[in-house]
């Protein structure tokens, strides 16, 4: 039926799971211009729970490149030549300009305004490479335990009301010790989100 939830294959390595959606794009950008350092943040914050510290109260504003003067790279070179800022966005700029592949409301594209062209490679900071988006879909399956966990505690803090802190660790560490032998299914992490007695206790 219509109605149903159907996998699609696709045939653009860019497409499928979460970096792929045009919902998860749009939200990550704001409908105008993309910006890596919004998107990049995104990501650590929402699909490896590793939200970077905010950044010092003296840092200008970065314009995107909204006319293709220059290469996004270009324009987050000087924030990366600060000690400061350095360490923050070495894990930041690489996801977001794998992400730059796509323009503010997820649409595919391989060159900025006045063709300047976009280049997605990146390093993470423990020296694993990647080409473009679909090799750093390839890396990230490898942090799925990461990601889990990241999940877990947003299911939690859903269906708690509430943030989940320190003290909530032994209960999800506990969720995911049950869903870990067969690989986190959504199904199962939900189950054991509303049998915890964190849950039950709220």
């Amino acid at each position: 039926a219509a109605h149903e939830f159907r996998r699609i294959t696709f045939s653009d390595p860019r497409r499928g799971g979460l970096l792929g959606q045009g919902s998860v794009l749009t939200v990550s950008a704001n409908g105008v211009e993309t910006s890596p350092v919004i998107r990049g943040v995104w990501m650590l914050e929402n699909i490896l729970g590793t939200p970077p510290a905010p950044p010092p109260d003296n840092v200008p504003a970065i314009d995107p490149d909204v006319r293709g003067a220059k290469s996004m790279r270009e324009l987050l070179a000087k924030p990366r030549d600060n000690p400061a800022c350095f360490e923050c966005h070495r894990k930041i700029d690489p996801l977001g300009f794998a992400l730059e592949t796509f323009d503010p409301i997820g649409a595919a594209r391989t060159t900025y305004a006045k063709n300047a062209v976009i280049d997605t490679s990146g390093e993470l900071p423990n020296g694993q490479r990647f080409a473009d988006l679909a090799g750093l879909k390839r890396l990230l399956v490898e942090r799925k335990a990461q990601f889990a966990r990241m999940l877990t505690e947003r299911l939690l803090t859903y269906a708690c009301g509430r943030r989940i802190e320190a003290l909530d660790r032994p209960a999800v560490d506990a969720i995911l010790a049950a869903t870990k032998p067969n690989d986190y299914p959504f199904r199962d992490l939900i189950e054991q989100v509303v049998c915890s007695e964190v849950f039950r206790s709220k």
